[in-house]
């Protein structure tokens, strides 16, 4: 499977250079006859090159950065043709320009989004030109900025490339999430986020394809890595099946996020009958890198992959409740082990039964252990085209046995006023460990949607 987490923002480095082709001086150009010269600004232009080129060296592990190209020209302003057969090397893999130094003449011709490290006047005018005409530009004034505006334009490519199996009973709207975005033509659209809907019932010839000697392995860990075990130990196996089910329909239809009917999936008594709940497929699917959203909600799921995208971590998804003016509670059975951080320690865990009857499995994770309390929330409305964002601080977390469960209990500013700013949105929440807000602000002016903070 090709998962979105590890795709990269290809970037071709293109340093200008403007080297005269003999000595002079006026309005515009003054100093030293000896360093002035075509050979000591020759000279200059290379150590240039080589400076910008070791500079950006490896700045991001989400950036792949192409051979950078030498692009000098004289006072004639005239970029030569071979520099040109240059740049157009791979011109269809690259994603965005990156000008070091002085500005390309003309470098707009091929409308590719343009970002100018460069700290000054040049850049800024440059930028502005292109936006004037249409073509996308970012100025940086060093490598800081350029490392910010990088992950938000990955997060955003990201986003793009997301590709979302959709197992659904086809219902519009569905049972449970009446308030969802029922066309995803608009996510599409929008922000290149494609879904693909199948019949809910599609997945168990696949699942059946899923041996124990495949599910046991995956099954023995999990049970012998938690805390403590009150699921029906025969029965987990045909979660982790669905689970792997899931994976290789995925994969069959190119998909690298998830999503499944749970009204529609339960009222048909599958799940009694097969004994399994997709609650740990969901929370597995997450530690993988993969969003996976409960209940066909793809206003939950643009959230989480968002904010999945932006902090490289899992992101918790559940129902809200009001508790009291500054308490918020949401809870569901789809928490993650990897909340701190993908490559982090896994949180502890206890391994609960959804059901009364013993079968489908679900993580109870005390939240308590993560690294910090603070905590960003949101999901989309229905038109596509707003996020809602929440932001508070865990207090605690509390284990139901049976049905959807832990609890997390969130203090934030007004529970009130973000619960009643919900009926513009819908219920379920895409909560993600650690303070997004202003990131997700400025994703918001890059991917074109509006946030409305709670």
């Amino acid at each position: 499977m090709n998962k979105v987490m590890d795709m990269k923002l290809v970037i071709r480095p293109i340093v200008g250079c403007l080297t005269h082709s003999h000595f002079w001086e006026g309005p515009c150009r003054a100093g030293r006859k000896e360093n002035m010269t075509q050979e000591a600004e020759t000279a200059f232009a290379e150590k240039a090159f080589d400076s910008a080129r070791d500079k950006i060296a490896g700045f991001s592990d989400e950036v792949e950065l192409l051979p950078a190209i030498d692009a000098r020209y004289d006072e004639h302003f005239v970029v030569g043709r071979e520099v040109w057969e240059h740049i157009e090397t791979d011109i269809d893999r690259v994603d965005f320009f990156l000008c070091m130094n002085w500005r390309i003449p003309k470098l707009e011709r091929y409308h590719k989004p343009v970002i100018i490290l460069q700290n000054g006047n040049e850049g800024i005018d440059f930028a502005a030109y292109c936006r004037s005409i249409g073509v996308e530009a970012y100025v940086c004034m060093d490598l800081q900025d350029l490392q910010e505006l990088t992950h938000l334009l990955w997060v955003r490519k990201a986003v793009s490339r997301t590709r979302a199996l959709i197992l659904t009973a086809g219902s519009q709207p569905t049972f449970g999430i009446q308030s969802l975005i029922r066309d995803p033509e608009i996510l599409r659209q929008r922000y290149g986020f494609e879904a693909v809907k199948l019949p809910f019932r599609d997945i168990f010839p696949f699942m059946d394809q899923i041996t124990d000697e495949e599910a046991q392995p995956i099954a023995d860990r999990l049970m012998s890595e938690a805390k403590d075990v009150k699921v029906n130990r025969a029965w987990f196996i045909n979660d982790i099946k669905y689970y792997l089910a899931a994976r290789r329909m995925m994969e069959y239809y190119q998909c690298n996020a998830f999503s499944t009917a749970c009204h529609e999936l339960c009222t048909s008594e599958i799940p009694q009958q097969r004994k399994f709940t997709p609650c740990v497929c969901h929370s597995l699917m997450k530690d993988d890198g993969i969003p996976s959203a409960c209940e066909e909600d793809l206003n939950a799921m643009m959230a989480m992959c968002i904010l999945q995208y932006a902090a490289h971590r899992p992101v918790f998804m559940g129902n809200p409740s009001f508790e009291n003016e500054e308490l918020l509670m949401i809870h569901h059975a789809v928490p993650a082990l990897q909340m701190n951080g993908y490559g982090t320690k896994p949180l502890d865990y206890e391994l609960w039964a959804f059901t009364g009857q013993g079968f489908g499995g679900k993580l109870q994770v005390d939240f308590a252990q993560n690294e910090s309390n603070d905590v960003t929330f949101g999901r989309f409305n229905p038109a596509g085209d707003t996020m809602c964002l929440g932001h508070g601080q865990v207090l605690r977390s509390e284990f139901k046995e049976t049905y959807c469960s832990p609890y997390y209990y969130i203090q934030m500013d007004d529970a009130r006023h973000y619960m009643h700013t919900l009926a513009g949105f819908g219920h379920h929440q895409a909560l993600v460990f650690g303070d997004y807000r202003r990131m997700v602000r400025q994703l918001s002016e890059l991917m074109g949607f509006h946030v409305t903070e709670g």
